[in-house]
């Protein structure tokens, strides 16, 4: 192990992926494989689904050789991971009366926490345009968040290949379980920490529980859930876990948020339903994700974007919301708004936020999916820079409208921003002695 480069725990794991986990591995690559196995959910069966499951077991059981009890770190280190690909399903199975994931039986799974879809529009219905409207976020509070407890329970009672299949127990097996939280919390923190410790590259990922658990460790308060000669197989510098906790202090940082996995599992879930032209069942699954997470601008913003090609007015409130909120990129969040301005007829707002963003400091790109109305349709694209599309959806208003002064300010910002790509694309393509000598 080289002291002197910066630990990757997925690098770690890439460079042993060519044979099966074994007592060669590292610790830190077993834990690693293990936390990926159950973060992709029984979806990711490749090779197959019996070399999946193999292969998280031999991973376990080397685990468990070396002292570090591999049932008790994936009951308690690893619930949420185990759980977000079934909390996703089971969300979206209800809204949607699909099976989103391949190889969770999530009919199976409704009949075990006797969970029933909301009610659904009649075929009448959606023909006299009058399709059932019911408040998607309060049905989930009262019919979802009741069994998210025994979800926690079956996690701390199943088997290790239960848990990696997400196999559906009985009915009898779910009202047996106690209510309440599983296990000691002292339990549950320490073995997110070891998860934390083997499995987490950068610190700022890290529950703050973990941070404390690690200085205490490090300073020699108490013992570590495994060996200490297995710890050490991931050496962490004291002062950058004390830097960690004074910055989570000054700032006020808080905890990891607990449900961060969930929600890039409902966002993997939305995207497959808008491709399907099912708008309003993806708007569905972020209208859950709003009453878990308020304070999320992301999942804000996602809410609004799956309503624009059915609820201009209603997703324009969101996306504001949002904006207000910090969401970044802002691009993405301004070029949306005038998606909704559009749709309803308001052209010169839409010009206006196109204005606004324009003379913001320009910000580093990020590609994102956006939409683009072609003959009266929307249609899902993807971008690698919104803050480009802004112009052309801008260039594209003005020249609908008739207004020329305006067509030709953004046409000309178009030019500009090709001129500079151009620019930068000549520079990087320089050899660097080139470049290095000022040229």
């Amino acid at each position: 192990m080289d002291d002197n480069k910066p630990f990757d725990a997925v690098e770690s794991y890439l460079c042993e992926t060519e044979r099966e986990p074994c007592g060669q591995w590292r610790t830190v690559s077993l834990v690693t494989a293990m936390l990926g196995i159950l973060t992709h959910g029984p979806e990711f069966e490749r090779p197959t689904p019996q070399a999946r499951q193999q292969a998280f077991k031999a991973a376990a059981d080397e685990l468990s050789r070396r002292g570090l009890d591999a049932v008790a770190l994936v009951r308690y280190g690893m619930a949420r991971e185990v759980l977000a690909p079934l909390e996703a399903a089971l969300i979206v199975g209800l809204i949607t009366d699909d099976s989103p994931y391949e190889g969770i039986d999530v009919q199976a799974w409704q009949t075990a926490l006797d969970l029933q879809p909301p009610p659904r529009s009649s075929d009448a219905q959606v023909a006299s345009g009058e399709p059932i409207r019911i408040n998607i976020t309060e049905w989930v509070r009262n019919n979802f968040f009741p069994v998210v407890s025994q979800l926690h329970q079956w996690t701390a009672t199943a088997s290790l290949d239960e848990l990696v299949n997400l196999t559906p127990p009985t009915r009898d097996a779910i009202t047996s379980l106690l209510p309440g939280e599983p296990g000691d919390r002292a339990l549950r923190e320490q073995y997110r920490w070891a998860v934390d410790h083997f499995a987490r590259t950068f610190y700022r990922d890290w529950n703050t529980e973990s941070l404390h658990y690690e200085l205490r460790w490090l300073d020699g308060d108490i013992l570590a859930p495994c060996p200490d000669e297995i710890m050490s197989d991931r050496r962490v510098p004291r002062d950058q876990i004390t830097e960690e906790i004074a910055r989570r202090v000054v700032y006020n940082s808080g905890n990891v948020d607990p449900g961060e996995s969930l929600a890039e599992e409902m966002t993997r879930h939305a995207e497959k339903l808008l491709r399907q032209g099912r708008y309003r069942e993806a708007a569905a699954v972020f209208e859950f994700g709003v009453q878990q997470r308020p304070e999320d601008a992301a999942v804000r913003n996602n809410l609004g974007f799956c309503l624009i090609p059915v609820e201009p007015r209603e997703a324009l409130s969101h996306l504001k919301a949002a904006a207000n909120m910090g969401y970044e990129p802002s691009a993405t969040n301004a070029y949306n708004q005038m998606c909704c301005y559009v749709a309803v007829g308001r052209s010169r707002a839409a010009l206006n936020i196109a204005d606004s963003e324009y003379k913001k400091p320009k910000a580093k790109q990020e590609g994102a999916f956006l939409w683009r109305s072609r003959e009266g349709q929307w249609e899902l694209f993807h971008s690698e820079s919104p803050f480009s599309e802004i112009a052309v959806l801008a260039a594209e208003i003005a020249r609908t409208e008739g207004w020329k002064d305006q067509e030709d300010l953004w046409r000309a910002n178009i030019a500009r921003a090709e001129h500079s790509a151009r620019l930068e694309a000549d520079h990087s393509a320089q050899p660097k002695e080139s470049q290095e000598s000022g040229n």
